[in-house]
């Protein structure tokens, strides 16, 4: 069984939930839609308690919303009875399939200004031993006749490591002389240069090749950057063809530079912000893919 609980006070959230990337990252359009549909008090509590339970299942998960999990990877809704439950995707799912997790039930209760949320994780029994064979002679061996062959012993099954998916991971501060905008914004190009980074060790770890990067697609920019900042960038690959490698990429701040009272201040994020999402496709050439091929086999 796995546990894990979290204590939240609800004001917290108040500059946060302001913020419209802040609502896309932590919560699924369903919780969203919920929200909308309360008064102005009750979605605060509403979503408080949510964010909240997210925190409690990755605890049970035994990871952090800076490991590839992010809090729209749970869902927290109510079942028939009005009783609430979690149901997991993307990077949360595999963890929990990893685990073999069989049901993750969350409580959340409120207290003036507070939640507390608990999740309670039960797993499946793990699978027996897979069965051996003894070596136990051919009867035509008692019998003086010719020895035939025994059978060998049945190796235990193996679980292969491309069954994890391939990431990639990068923490980078955000140096004076990347500034070039007024305002001492940094070039968007900087994050893009990480993110190029990212790409060739995802085809280094895939096929041992740098790769072409081929286009990026779908590139936002949700934050603006200042030198100083903490920015950490993670890279998975979501789609394998004979060539062509896709990859997720998602670029978040985890320490903002700066301060009101001076300017060496720093503050670390309680919750990491998206700075800048893309999705790169790098093509790798015929014969790296092919040489990898051969050796898994």
């Amino acid at each position: 069984m796995l546990t894990g609980v979290d204590v939240l006070r609800i004001g917290e959230l108040d500059r946060l939930l302001r913020r419209p990337w802040f609502r896309a990252y932590a919560f699924a359009a369903e919780e969203l839609d919920h929200a909308a549909a309360c008064g102005p008090t009750r979605a605060r509590e509403f979503l408080a308690g949510r964010f909240a339970a997210k925190e409690a299942v990755v605890k049970a998960l035994g990871v952090g919303f800076g490991s590839g999990v992010r809090p729209h990877h749970v869902t927290v809704r109510r079942s028939t009875d009005g009783a609430p439950s979690a149901h997991l995707s993307g990077a949360a799912a595999r963890i929990a399939a990893r685990l073999r997790l069989q049901e993750m039930r969350v409580s959340i209760a409120h207290k003036d200004e507070l939640v507390v949320a608990t999740a309670v994780a039960t797993q499946h029994p793990p699978p027996p031993p897979p069965a051996t064979r003894r070596a136990v002679p051919h009867p035509q061996k008692e019998e003086g006749m010719s020895p035939q062959s025994t059978s060998p012993e049945v190796p235990p099954a193996r679980t292969s490591a491309e069954e994890d998916p391939v990431t990639a991971f990068l923490r980078v501060r955000m140096a004076p002389h990347d500034a070039h905008y007024g305002g001492g914004l940094v070039d968007g190009a900087r994050i893009m240069q990480l993110f190029g980074d990212l790409l060739t060790e995802i085809t280094v770890r895939t096929d041992g090749d740098e790769g072409l990067l081929s286009q990026y697609s779908d590139v936002r920019f949700t934050a603006p950057v200042h030198p100083g900042d903490y920015l950490e960038a993670t890279a998975r690959l979501v789609r394998r063809t004979r060539l062509r490698r896709v990859v997720a990429l998602e670029a978040h701040r985890v320490i903002a530079a700066g301060g009101a009272d001076r300017a060496s201040a720093a503050q670390l994020l309680a919750v990491p912000e998206l700075v800048c999402r893309a999705t790169a496709t790098t093509v790798v050439p015929m014969g790296a893919a092919s040489s990898r091929k051969e050796q898994r086999r």
